[in-house]
């Protein structure tokens, strides 16, 4: 039998985010986190050798900073040596909790570290593309993340979010949706998540977006959650990346679909009707919007 990854006394994370880049999981995890006794690690690569650097910078952000020496790697220490040696000092007798924006990750996240809940943080699939195209170019990335990347990234990982779902609900993992849309327009919406993980929101949505190379996102929104979704002709792109948007759209009809947004589109965002009859939809049990949900 393989050892588990965890080592003694380190309990397994209450529950683990499983998104896309560009969903809104930045702003969860900052939400639910109330350091150092509640953290949500923002793509930590836990089961990795090699953690991400955003590990290292909210370490250091939570008050358990990492020296030159220690954030090395090591000879011959694979993931599970790191981590313990890293991280169970810093979670003894700490609840936490972790996102990732790969599938590749959600999957081992889920077999390895063996978290009580799954929460899948999704957003329109065009306007995480346009996000995307946006962000690149804001932060001159084009070079490392191109607009075919962006494409193959978005028509990957929303298949992938889409079968996580339905296994978590086949498995009988507690599972629960969060849009996106809903979570900074809906403070039910918000409740619903408290609820689900058994944390309280209220936490610093804006730590460390500057040493994140995300600043714009804070001149942009502010320091506090803010019901602005920009429209899709205020985007800082050109007319044929709204058109690209409007074919991932299309490819990733099944995506769209379970998750309750619009396949055909336009460059405005959809109206507030058609988010606020979702979102009660998915508080109705008598309808099939509930099936969105699987919470324990």
């Amino acid at each position: 039998m393989a050892e588990p990854f965890l080592p003694a006394g380190v309990d397994a994370p209450d529950f683990t985010i499983a998104a896309m880049g560009r969903s809104g999981s930045t702003l969860l995890c900052n939400w639910l986190t109330h350091a150092p006794e509640w953290i949500v690690f923002m793509e930590p690569f836990f089961l990795r050798p090699g953690n991400c650097r955003l590990l290292r910078i909210q370490l250091e952000q939570i008050g358990m900073p990492v020296t030159d020496e220690d954030w090395a790697a090591r000879r011959d220490e694979d993931a599970r040596a790191r981590f313990a040696r890293l991280m169970a000092p810093r979670l003894a007798g700490r609840r936490w909790a972790l996102k990732e924006v790969l599938a590749e990750e959600h999957r081992r996240v889920i077999e390895q570290l063996r978290p009580r809940k799954l929460v899948i943080c999704v957003r329109d699939i065009a306007d995480v593309a346009l996000s995307f195209f946006e962000k690149h170019r804001l932060q001159n990335n084009l070079d490392r993340f191109s607009d075919e990347w962006v494409v193959d990234y978005c028509l990957r990982e929303s298949a992938a979010l889409v079968r996580l779902h339905q296994d978590a609900l086949e498995q009988g993992l507690p599972c629960h949706v969060v849009r996106y849309e809903d979570f900074t327009r809906d403070g039910e919406c918000r409740s619903m998540l408290e609820s689900f993980t058994g944390w309280s929101g209220g936490g610093d949505v804006a730590a460390s977006l500057d040493r994140y190379g995300r600043s714009f996102e804070v001149k942009r929104h502010g320091q506090a959650i803010s019901a602005r979704i920009l429209r899709r002709d205020e985007r800082l792109v050109e007319d044929g990346h709204r058109r690209l948007a409007e074919s991932v759209s299309r490819r990733c009809r099944d995506y769209q679909d379970m998750f309750g947004y619009m396949t055909e589109l336009n460059n405005n965002l959809p109206n507030d009707e058609t988010y606020s009859n979702y979102s009660a939809r998915c508080r109705n049990t008598d309808t099939p919007a509930p099936k969105l949900l699987a919470n324990s």
